[in-house]
Formats: structure tokens, C-alpha cells, sequence
């Protein structure tokens, strides 16, 4: 690595500094977790990587603000808690095991090995005793014993249904991995497919998972999109009678006050009575081809193309005011996922049942007088308030008097009954893929689906003889995993297939990393009391709708059972935008990749951490720059030039006092600004704004060195004074972001403990004075 030799004094290497320092903090245990400390606990949870490669620049940012803060909180006093694993489970490590042409646990091996280098190599501060890995045994029986708790209690369910799929991985996608229409992993198109799967009932739990987002400080982003994926919408569940059939179907609406204008009930595709009702038809096999090509096209598809036609089930709903019989018809652009797959048809009054009902010919009925000044645009259905007509016994009303008047009739009736939806899907969780955790159920023909008994756990996923040359999923073929004896009846059985979601193998983690040799026991429940909820979870905005609310679903459901005292993992998160390149996302086949080994042979890890802290605000994206970490490493390359000239001046004098009464305006203003500075980098760290701490950090340093380069030349008691106890300051601020350099400066001034180890936050002044001059102030942290 590039040393730097400046005008005077020894040469920058921090290639050469950092690997002592590592090796030292290793050696010595410094990060070690106290677990009987009573000092104030401090757990930051990062979301661990996928050994499928190198480390990327989106992890060096992840897991430096993690480490950042840990060590911020360490230096104000905080035992923390900072531990890594390996997510080594699931289809990205399946996939480049298939891309390098060894089987999963070969390729594991050695990638697992050089990610836990790189990561070392980052000086993050993790706890080296409590690595693992998610495709051990010993982690995944306790999945498989949580998805058994689950099932037992009836939260996991299996069911036939029409599910998203990748063709491309050969796999279901639960709803939240449908981006825009297209797989979370790779990009391709999902299309869906009917198969059997495993569900986590996430409805039943969706009230508490709203109620969750009050009772921490969840970012009000976070908070916004989990509120619109969970959709809740009260409204009223009303009983449609349907001629020839005993059971009536139900419809949820939320403007019950326009019941009046239905002129048809439309069903989604994949609505259970819409197979019934085409069983029944004597052209049922051309019927259902044509609802299972609904039933494919992609969920954007289908919401943007409402006019897409439907089919006539030769079949009548009685409406439940006026006995008029409206025409039961299947529509693509009603989605399952919403209400009850069923809704009520007034094209009047909505987009698009009006665009539907003008593909079949379906009649429109305006019942809603606009109001005055309400805009109503002839051949448009009308979507603004006003007074009812041809609404019977209701006419006159207001559109919201009649909503409550029409609703206080139909429940009389017993034909409506007040309630809420979600939009939240239930979870699916298995994966038609290989490498990750068996899901533990057994199929027998006379027995059903049989759980393995917990004293059978870990079902053991094979490592060795099976064979991924084929496609599709290679367990079913794989004879010694499939074929076993049914636990209930003792007949030949075949195990479940299908794996585990990799989310779900991850999503109780944070528990474990409390203890990860723990056994007996999913858990060390003393050492999660202590430390659960975690402070924070730390990840790419990405995960705000994935792992964040898996995480809380199946902590909800483990709280709901009896199984955690706790209801939510995280106090708060922090979700970060992504490196960019040439202003676009990284990536391979746009050759704009930047490797993070390269740039810390190339300006030292300290510049490569304190550059992408400066670089934007965390929650922001920001545009790599070789000019910034060129800067980063020019600035702290400043840092070591200048504390080991003050070294050399200062000689052993470590005398603090001194006669205030004695001090210029010089000295006195310097000292202020210190203060002051100390007041604005340790506000910036405490909210968060790392890019705020990194611009006062080489503002005050700024200040440090021009008070240094005059008072060099006329020493006095004060100024010796101030300015070492300055750098010793400013080495304390610095060192969560540039440790190694920090601690090298810090062990040269003859400090006793590292930086690492003790709480030398608390020695800084808190005078807080402000400066004496405007054009001096530091900055601000930007608003959160």
C-alpha cells in the first residue's frame, strides 16, 4: 500500500497499522461482550450477508455505520453488543454455488472463510467469539422448531392457491418480493402458478403489527410504507345471495352508501366460488382455461388493464335492498389479495368497474346527485360526494348520512356486518429450492401432512449426492432425503420437498446472537431479556418490506404464543440508500463495479469508512467519488502529520493545569470553539447524522491545527495545554469512524487503555460555549 511522507516526520501507512491494530484487538479480546456488565446496554443488529461473493460497497456502508455507532456507544460508556453470522441459507448462496459448479456446502466453505477476512478487514468491531453460520444444524433445528410451534397453533397453514413465481428461479415469491411485477432477486417477470404452499397467517396478527409501529421510534418512512403494505380499511362485510346455492358470498365495501348502484358482482379469478360455479357449467374445461389465463397474468398487468373482459357465470346474486338480481361475473381486475376477492359492480361511481362494465356490457346506474361545484364529466363515472337518487327509502340523503343509514338497514337485516381488511397477504414460505432448511412435515396418504416429532429436529438438509444438473427442485428426486416411514402410522411417507424461505431462516437471528452455543433451548431467554429489542436493525432501504417486517411478523406470532416475552425485535432501524456509480446502481454488466479491497489497498480502510460516512446522510444514496476518498485520506494522512509534530513539541508533559486568569483572547476563543465543537460532533452522532459528525470532525480539525501552527511559535502553559488536551478530543470524536488511526495517535501519546476499551467519551468537556464569532460556527447538523 502507498505510504505518505509529509515535510516532516514519520510516513503514513495505514495498510501497516491497521493490520497490527486487528490483529491486536483479536488477540487481546477486545470485543468480547461483557455479558454480566451492569452498564447500559447497546445492540445494533446488521443484516447479515449472503455468502454468495465478495463484499460490496453497499456492505462496507451497512456495516461502517453499524460499527460507527457501536463504538460510540462503547465510548459513552455502553456494553454493546455487535455480532455478524452468514445468511448461508437460500438462492442466492444456491445460485453461486451453481455459477462456481460446486455444491453449496463446498462453495460455504471457502467463501464463508474469505467474507470473515473482509469483514475483519473493515476494523468492525463484531464479537469474534459468536460467528456462525444459518446452514448449521444447530441454528436451523431451531427454525424448524419455530415453523412446528407455528403450524401446531395454527399461524402456519398449507394451502393450493395461485401464487407468484419466478421462472427464472424456479420458485414462489412471496408478495413483498414482487417489485414492480418482477422478482426480487433477479429482475425476471413474475407469472404465477397454482401450487400447494406453506403459509405464515400474517391477518391474523395485522392489527398488532400496525399497533407496533407506535410503540417504538420507527423512522416515519418505515412507518408509512408498513402501514400502506398492511392496508387496513373498515368498511362492511355484505351477504349476497346467489340463486341456485344455499351458501351466500360475502363482499367487502368500503362506500356501502352506492349499494344502490350495482348493476353486477365481480369475482377475482382466483376466487374459491368462481371454480365451483365453472365446475358446474357444461363447458367447464374451456371455462377454466380461460379463468387459469386470468389467473397467470402478471398482478401490474392485471391492475392496469381493467377493461381486460371477463366471463358470465350464468349466475345471479339477489341484492340484498331492492331483490334485484345482478349478474355474478369473474373480472381480472378485482385482486384476491384485497377485501374478500369479491366487490360490489357500479360503474358509475368507480374507475374501474366503469371501464370493466363497458368491455361486457354492462349497465351503469348514477345514484349520487353531484353536490354544488362538484365536477362531473359526462361519460366518466362520478367519484365525488353529494346527495343520493334512485337510492329507494334514501333518496335525499347525503352520500355520508346515507352510508350510515344504509348500513344501520342491511345489519337489521342480518345481511351486513361491520369489520376491516388488510391488503396484507399471508407469507409464503416455502421455496421449490434446495439449500435451505427442510420444513419438517412428513406426507402420508391415510395420515395427511404428519409434523416431524421436536425430538426428531434437526431435519438434516444433504450435502452430499444430489443433483442440481437438472431442473427444478433436486430434493424430491434425492430418494435417501425423500423416502422415511410416516411418525404416525409407520407406512412409507415422503417428506416435504419444498425448503424454507431464507427470511425465515433469518428472522429470529437477533435471538440467537445472544448466545449463539446455547442449548436446549431456541434461545438464551436471560441473555434476550437483557438485550431484546435491539437498539437498531441496519440495512439497505430494501428492507423496510422485507426482512424488518418478517422479522416483527414472526416475533408477533412467537409473543401471541407464549414464546417471547417481547412483541417486537428493534427499538428503531436505520435504512440507508444505496453506492451508486455514474449515478446508477452498481453492477456487473454495467462494469461500473467498485471493489472495496481495491480502495483499502489504495487509500487505507479509515479513508474507505470515513468516505462513506461523509459522502451523504445515511438514508441517502450517494455517487462514489475517488475524489472523496482521496480527500478522506489526504485529511486523516493531515491528522497523523500534524498530532505527531504536537508528540515531538510536547515531549512527556501531560500537565493539564494551568492559570486560566493567564489566557489570551487567542487561547480563549480556541477553547470555545472546542467546546462548542464537542457539542455539535457528539449531537451529530447521537441523531444519526454521521455525515454532520464527519464535516464538524475535519471543521474543528481545521481549527485544531491553525491554533497549533500559531501557538507553536509562542508557547505558553495554556496553549500546550489546550492543545493537547484538543487532539486527545478530537482523536476520542474521530475514532468511531477512523479507529485505527485514532488508537495508534492515542497509544503515541502515551494513553493508557485503548480507545476500544474504555468509556473516554466521558472525559470530554461539556462547557458548551458558543464561539466568538458567526463565521466561525460549525455546522449543524441537518434535520432528521
Amino acid at each position: 500500500m502507498k505510504t505518505e511522507n509529509y515535510s516532516t516526520g514519520e510516513a503514513y501507512a495505514p495498510g501497516e497499522m491497521a493490520e497490527r491494530w486487528q490483529k491486536r484487538w483479536l488477540d487481546e479480546g477486545v470485543f468480547v461482550t461483557r455479558m454480566e456488565s451492569d452498564a447500559p446496554h447497546f445492540y445494533a443488529y446488521d443484516y447479515p450477508p449472503f455468502p454468495s461473493g465478495s463484499l460490496h460497497m453497499g456492505h462496507v456502508r451497512n456495516y461502517t455505520i453499524g460499527d460507527t455507532l457501536t463504538r460510540y456507544k462503547r465510548l459513552r460508556g455502553f456494553n454493546a453488543l455487535y455480532v455478524q453470522a452468514f445468511d448461508s441459507l437460500g438462492l442466492p448462496v444456491e445460485d453461486a454455488a451453481i455459477a462456481s459448479g460446486k455444491t453449496p456446502a463446498a462453495w460455504l466453505d471457502a467463501c464463508i472463510a474469505d467474507m470473515t477476512r473482509e469483514l475483519l478487514r473493515l476494523g468492525l468491531s463484531y464479537d469474534p467469539t459468536r460467528f456462525f453460520s444459518y446452514h448449521e444444524p444447530s441454528y436451523y433445528r431451531w427454525t424448524q422448531w419455530i415453523f412446528l410451534k407455528l403450524h401446531a397453533a395454527g399461524a402456519i397453514y398449507q394451502a393450493k392457491s395461485w401464487t407468484d413465481w419466478c421462472p427464472h428461479c424456479r420458485t414462489a415469491l412471496a408478495f413483498e418480493q414482487v417489485i414492480d411485477g418482477c422478482c426480487w432477486r433477479c429482475g425476471a417477470e413474475a407469472t404465477k402458478e397454482q401450487q400447494a404452499h406453506w403459509f405464515v397467517d400474517v391477518q391474523a396478527i395485522a392489527g398488532d403489527l400496525l399497533a407496533g409501529l407506535e410503540k417504538y421510534d420507527f423512522p416515519a418512512k418505515a412507518k408509512v410504507l408498513q402501514r400502506n403494505w398492511i392496508g387496513r380499511k373498515p368498511g362492511l362485510f355484505v351477504s349476497m345471495a346467489i340463486e341456485g346455492r344455499e351458501a351466500p358470498v360475502e363482499v367487502f365495501t368500503t362506500r356501502v352508501g352506492l349499494i344502490h348502484a350495482a348493476t353486477f358482482i365481480a369475482l377475482a379469478p382466483e376466487h374459491p366460488l368462481v371454480e365451483t360455479l365453472v365446475r358446474e357449467r357444461p363447458d367447464a374445461q374451456a371455462m377454466q382455461e380461460r379463468v387459469r389465463e386470468m389467473c397467470t397474468l402478471p398482478r401490474v398487468e392485471r391492475m392496469k388493464a381493467p377493461e381486460r373482459a371477463g366471463l358470465f357465470l350464468d349466475r345471479h346474486a339477489i341484492h340484498p335492498l331492492t331483490a334485484e338480481r345482478l349478474p355474478v361475473v369473474v373480472a381480472p381486475y378485482v385482486q384476491i389479495e384485497l377485501g374478500t376477492g369479491a366487490a360490489l359492480g357500479c360503474p358509475a361511481h368507480d374507475k374501474n368497474a366503469h371501464r370493466f362494465a363497458n368491455t361486457m356490457g354492462l349497465a351503469a346506474i348514477s345514484v349520487v346527485e353531484p353536490e354544488e361545484g362538484g365536477e362531473w364529466i359526462e361519460g366518466e363515472p362520478y367519484l365525488g360526494e353529494g346527495r343520493l337518487v334512485r337510492s329507494g327509502a334514501f333518496d335525499g340523503l347525503s352520500t355520508a348520512d346515507g352510508e350510515k343509514a344504509i348500513t344501520t338497514e342491511l345489519v337489521r337485516r342480518g345481511a351486513a356486518r361491520a369489520g376491516e381488511t388488510f391488503r396484507a397477504r399471508d407469507w409464503c414460505v416455502s421455496r421449490q429450492r434446495y439449500w435451505s432448511a427442510p420444513i419438517p412435515i412428513i406426507h402420508c396418504e391415510a395420515c395427511g401432512a404428519v409434523p416431524v416429532a421436536e425430538t426428531d429436529l434437526p431435519v438434516v438438509l444433504p450435502t452430499e449426492g444430489v443433483d442440481m444438473s437438472v431442473s427444478g427442485n433436486p430434493l424430491a428426486r434425492h430418494e435417501p432425503f425423500m423416502a422415511v416411514s410416516c411418525p404416525a402410522c409407520g407406512v412409507a411417507a415422503r417428506r416435504e420437498a419444498s425448503t424454507l424461505d431464507t427470511f425465515f431462516n433469518s428472522a429470529w437471528s437477533y435471538m440467537r446472537y445472544c448466545n449463539p452455543d446455547f442449548e436446549g433451548a431456541m434461545c438464551d431467554g436471560e441473555a434476550v431479556a437483557r438485550w431484546v429489542p435491539c437498539d437498531f436493525d441496519i440495512g439497505g432501504t430494501e428492507n423496510i418490506l422485507v426482512a424488518n417486517l418478517y422479522f416483527r411478523i414472526i416475533l408477533n406470532w412467537l409473543h401471541r404464543l407464549g414464546l417471547s416475552a417481547e412483541s417486537e425485535p428493534f427499538k428503531s432501524s436505520i435504512f440507508h440508500g444505496m453506492v451508486l456509480k455514474d449515478g446508477q446502481k452498481m453492477s456487473k454488466s454495467l462494469g461500473n463495479v467498485v471493489q472495496p479491497a481495491e480502495l483499502i489497498e489504495r487509500y487505507g480502510v479509515d479513508a474507505v469508512r470515513f468516505q462513506s460516512m461523509w459522502a451523504a446522510r445515511p438514508m441517502n444514496d450517494y455517487n462514489w467519488s475517488d475524489d472523496k476518498a482521496s480527500a478522506s485520506r489526504h485529511f486523516l494522512g493531515g491528522v497523523w502529520h500534524t498530532s505527531l509534530e504536537i508528540i515531538d513539541a510536547l515531549g512527556e508533559e501531560a500537565a493539564d493545569d494551568f492559570d486560566a486568569s493567564a489566557m489570551t483572547n487567542f487561547e480563549k476563543k480556541f477553547e470555545s470553539n472546542l467546546n462548542f465543537g464537542i457539542s455539535k460532533i457528539e449531537k451529530a452522532y447521537d441523531t444519526l447524522e454521521l455525515q454532520a459528525a464527519c464535516n464538524n470532525l475535519m471543521l474543528l480539525w481545521d481549527k485544531t491545527r491553525k491554533f497549533w501552527e500559531r501557538a507553536k511559535s509562542r508557547p505558553t502553559p495554556a496553549n500546550r495545554a489546550l492543545i493537547r488536551r484538543a487532539v486527545l478530543d478530537f482523536l476520542v470524536m474521530l475514532n468511531p469512524i477512523a479507529p485505527h488511526l485514532t488508537e495508534e495517535l492515542w497509544s503515541r501519546f502515551g494513553q493508557g487503555e485503548m480507545l476500544a476499551q474504555a468509556a473516554h467519551w466521558t472525559d470530554l468537556s461539556h462547557e458548551h460555549k458558543k464561539p466568538f464569532s458567526q463565521r466561525d460556527r460549525l455546522h449543524e447538523p441537518a434535520p432528521c
